[in-house]
């Protein structure tokens, strides 16, 4: 795959109407099938498939199509005509076969991952309007990144094959990874049996035999990615009919299988809300019981007062598995977000790690006092600590685990992406050094402050050894020309 031509005229065409691109919501399957749950678009499902790419430079660009970053994509698609029509008016690198990937989060997704043909033509605007922008994850600071890394650790390149010379992948995105890529969704959405889950810094020792792995971080302020994470449960909590906001205490529960998690809190006068006593007389309401019959992936259970009804004391939360409706017993991951007087606090673990059901998997999350005169209007910084995994230090520190820190590429403005993409590759592929691009972006009327963030985000890549090893990955074959940089 990857012949053909892109032709500029035909991609301003396509751009030039209203009409949203990115229409797609999901393949829905024809009446009579087996399920008739939507799935990705049968062009980009990676079950069962290998990519092969046969063009002198492959080049993956993964997205992260979750809710943090669905407008990644967009802002690719309109400026795809431009990123093309520099890598080949510049040079930057030869011949060019573009895969896009989409990621979500296997734990809680209908579409995981998605994965287009290498293409080099106007198919590549068709990949990408196909993409289904689910806008999901599953609110824990990691998505699927690592499942990607192993299907396209396994892509066939000809240049690769032949001559030992690497293609470029760029995960683009905001989030850490799951150590491991775990044999149920390699089953589920690759459609590989394998006995045993695979360590992800395995998968990314892999991927890097083939290409120069980057890491293109849109960074966010605090607020922001607090905003983000909160939503999941927020989302979850309104979707389902439940209360989320006016309220003096909230216990909300997230988790993401099929299993029947139940949140029970008793009250200052000892009385218990749960799923066989849902009201109390002190005015407290789980208004949200999900999974009793295994309905969803995505379930919560919400337990809240409204504001100016809840009576000071001592209250309790509790997490109990009532019931398993998977096949596989096992423990289950929850997270609890806890609201009393305007101060939200995060609370994670796992539950039923050797099966327990009932009373005897019971978790006391927390046991605190309400005083209806103690409101907080603001979180402190010490509670900033709740969000700590989704903090820059420990993502980068992850990614800097599995590829050369030097290749985590972080901007401030998404809409630079493109711009990072096309300094990254004609630096490492040697067509031109760090002051030759920055005249290139002078040339593209780039502002100032556009071309010092690319500057910040490219700038480590200029001190690396030509020809370099990442990891002593590079395999035994014919080495790259003395123009290709690592």
């Amino acid at each position: 795959m990857g012949g053909g031509y892109y032709s500029q005229d035909v991609a301003r065409e396509a751009r030039s109407t209203t009409t949203d691109a990115f229409t797609f919501r999901g393949y829905e399957q024809p009446a009579g099938a087996a399920s008739h749950s939507r799935k990705v678009h049968p062009d980009l499902d990676p079950h069962g498939k290998v990519r092969e790419c046969c063009n002198t430079t492959p080049i993956v660009v993964a997205l992260d199509v979750t809710r943090s970053r669905g407008d990644d994509s967009k802002l690719m698609y309109n400026k795809l005509p431009m990123f093309i029509g520099q890598i080949e008016l510049k040079g930057y690198v030869k011949e060019p076969g573009i895969s896009f990937a989409a990621i979500g989060d296997a734990t809680v997704d209908k579409a995981p991952l998605q994965v287009g043909q290498f293409e080099a033509d106007n198919r590549l605007d068709k990949v990408l309007s196909k993409f289904w922008i689910e806008e999901g994850g599953g609110g824990t600071g990691q998505e699927s990144y690592e499942l990607a890394a192993y299907f396209y650790a396994k892509t066939k390149l000809k240049v690769w094959n032949e001559t030992g010379k690497k293609g470029y992948f760029f995960f683009v995105g905001d989030e850490g990874f799951y150590p491991e890529v775990d044999k149920k969704y390699l089953k589920e959405v690759l459609g590989e049996d394998v006995k045993a889950s695979v360590p992800s810094a395995e998968v990314f020792r892999e991927l890097q035999k083939r290409f120069h792995v980057f890491f293109v971080y849109p960074q966010k302020s605090w607020e922001q990615r607090k905003g983000d994470i909160d939503a999941e449960i927020k989302n979850r909590v309104e979707a389902a009919g439940g209360l989320y906001e006016g309220v003096d205490i909230r216990a909300s529960l997230i988790w993401n299988n099929r299993n029947d998690l139940d949140l029970h809190i008793i009250t200052p006068k000892k009385e218990e809300i749960y799923y066989a006593h849902k009201r109390s007389n002190c005015g407290g309401w789980l208004d949200v019981d999900m999974n009793v019959r295994g309905e969803t992936t995505k379930p919560v259970e919400n337990v809240r007062w409204k504001k100016g009804e809840a009576k000071p004391g001592q209250y309790s939360v509790i997490v109990q598995n009532y019931a398993y409706k998977e096949e596989q017993r096992g423990p289950v991951d929850y997270k609890v977000e806890l609201e009393v007087n305007g101060e939200v606090r995060h609370f994670e673990g796992r539950i039923s790690p050797n099966g327990e059901t009932g009373s005897q998997s019971n978790i006391l999350i927390d046991t605190f006092s309400y005083d209806p005169n103690a409101r907080v209007e603001e979180v402190s910084d010490e509670k900033k600590e709740a969000y700590s995994q989704y903090d820059d230090t420990v993502i980068l520190k992850q990614w800097a685990s599995v590829i050369p820190a030097e290749n985590i590429l972080r901007i401030e403005d998404p809409r630079a992406i493109i711009d990072v993409l096309l300094g990254a590759l004609a630096i490492v592929e040697g067509t031109t050094d760090l002051d030759g691009y920055v005249a290139d972006l002078k040339s593209r009327n780039q502002t100032p402050e556009r071309i010092a963030q690319v500057t910040n985000a490219i700038g480590g890549l200029m001190n690396r050894e030509a020809v370099g090893e990442v990891l002593g990955t590079i395999p035994n074959k014919k080495r790259p020309s003395k123009t290709t940089r690592l």
